[in-house]
């Protein structure tokens, strides 16, 4: 079913639950069990259509801002038995191919599925220094997106977020005063706002 359809069924089902007692008062609905509606239950149903948004917006705006912001991608199949030789192998050719290693965004993959991105520069670390986390398993490719430059490049980290949806990113991109703020991020604390505004509980 697509995201779309489930976010709007889940919506409607929310609306229908917290407009309960009106229905029931103007003869819309035939009294029987009220639904519990808590503050629990609303943060709870907000979270679950939060995460059905990203998913709708990941490969609509997310996608179309994430190639806008991004420069010719260059990528490095990984090779070799044990993240050591993994590691050596792949920084050979990273040091040759960006000599220069600021305002890089990378991309982990295990085959189809994306396992973590981050980034170079302040606030960042070489790719290969993830090669033996617990949380990242076999990576089979690595992708590697220059930024248009230094303020452009935590945005560009924070749109492949939201864009390839890693498994292991379980925090926001760090980003400055003075970088680029990611559109989509804006897009989630309105739609936050709305569905609070919308359902809100004294």
């Amino acid at each position: 079913m697509a995201y779309l359809t489930v976010f709007e069924r889940k919506l409607d089902q929310l609306f229908l639950d917290r407009t309960f007692n009106l229905r029931c008062m103007l003869g819309l609905k035939k009294r029987g069990p009220k639904p519990q509606i808590t503050r629990k239950k609303i943060n709870k149903a907000i979270e679950d259509l939060q995460g059905l948004a990203s998913r709708i917006l990941a490969s609509g705006l997310a996608k179309k801002e994430f190639e806008e912001n991004a420069g010719p991608k260059k990528g490095r199949k990984i090779t070799g038995r044990g993240w050591k030789p993994q590691k050596e192998k792949f920084d050979r050719w990273f040091n040759k191919e960006f000599p220069n290693q600021d305002e890089l965004v990378y991309v982990f993959w295990n085959k189809d599925k994306c396992l973590y991105v981050g980034r170079t520069g302040n606030g960042g670390s070489r790719p290969s220094s993830h090669f033996n986390r617990k949380d990242i398993p076999k990576i089979t490719r690595i992708d590697i997106y220059p930024a248009k430059s230094k303020v452009y490049t935590p945005k560009l980290e924070c749109l492949a977020v939201h864009h390839f949806e890693p498994r292991a990113n379980a925090y926001k991109p760090s980003e400055k005063k003075w970088t680029k703020k990611c559109p989509l991020c804006a897009i989630h604390k309105q739609i936050t706002a709305e569905l609070r505004k919308i359902f809100r509980m004294k």
